[in-house]
């Protein structure tokens, strides 16, 4: 294998593990945050419904970064209209 190929796939293999890390930190952040919410606000009102609801968002919002990240998923995308080069119709 020459010098080059062995260099390239160094860098691929970087590019890998940091995806990978990148991921998992954010699934961390989002459900970690999302906890920490929940908590304060059922220490704050003595309930015990918020946790659960706002694990809930915080796997959402874990899943909705995770296709970011993955770039399968691009906020502002959802016009197909404009991705094929159609202007914006107007109805009148």
């Amino acid at each position: 294998m020459r010098e080059r190929d062995k260099a390239k796939n160094r860098k691929e293999t970087m590019h890998a593990l940091a995806m990978i890390l990148q991921l998992g930190l954010t699934i961390l952040v989002c459900m970690g945050m999302s906890l920490a919410i929940g908590y304060y606000i059922d220490r704050l009102f003595q309930t015990t419904v918020w946790v659960p609801v706002m694990m809930v968002i915080g796997i959402l919002a874990a899943i909705r970064s995770m296709l970011v990240l993955a770039g399968r998923y691009s906020p502002g995308s959802s016009e197909e209209g404009k991705a094929d080069g159609d202007s914006e119709e107007k109805s009148d």
